[in-house]
């Protein structure tokens, strides 16, 4: 599994949610396995790249990344959604997931080519929509085309457990269940004269 945390700092994210944000942020890491690749972006008006993308097995030094961001400036999904997917393009996974964690509503511009093509790539984009004031249209179009989940919380205190479950979610669907031939290579001397 490759994931990509994009999470909003923008000044209204200030206080407990930007905190849950954080505790979201590491539930993924510590939910994922060891060889599972993991990435944190945090944005406001630009995104900044706190966590770039790697195993999750360095678990302590990603969530110390985790906590270094605050809450920032203004709202601008697309630089912050379109650096996720530059990233996460170039590694090699079974699945790639992005979830998009915002409070506010940003400027649409190009926001469904942009995840038109990374669907294309097989990158599939969930997004979580906390409080009153988040754009609710915008990210059921975005989870829809991204072929992902729209999550509306009103609660901060439910992201870690929503970021959990939506990994959970990923690393079930990342598992290979496939048919496979089976050979007998030589017969167990200790089965003789038992009917099977």
């Amino acid at each position: 599994v490759a994931m990509a945390l994009v999470i909003d700092r923008s000044g209204s994210m200030t206080g407990l949610p930007i905190e849950m944000a954080k505790a979201a942020c590491k539930a993924t890491v510590s939910t994922l396995q060891g060889d599972d690749l993991i990435e944190v972006l945090a944005f406001d008006s630009q995104p900044i790249r706190y966590v770039k993308m790697q195993p999750a097995r360095y678990r302590s030094r990603i969530q110390n990344e985790i906590l270094r961001f605050h809450p920032g400036g203004g709202t601008e999904i697309f630089p912050a959604l379109d650096m996720a997917y530059q990233d996460i393009s170039v590694v090699q996974a079974r699945k790639k997931h992005v979830i998009l964690l915002t409070d506010g509503r940003a400027p649409q511009q190009g926001i469904k080519d942009l995840v038109q093509a990374m669907i294309a790539e097989n990158i599939t984009v969930t997004t979580v929509g906390l409080g009153e004031g988040a754009d609710g249209e915008l990210l059921r179009m975005i989870a829809d085309t991204g072929g992902g989940r729209y999550h509306s919380v009103p609660d901060p205190n439910s992201l870690p457990k929503i970021f959990t479950r939506e990994t959970e979610l990923i690393a079930r669907q990342a598992a290979v269940e496939e048919w496979f031939p089976v050979q007998v290579v030589s017969n167990a001397d200790f089965l003789k004269g038992i009917a099977i």
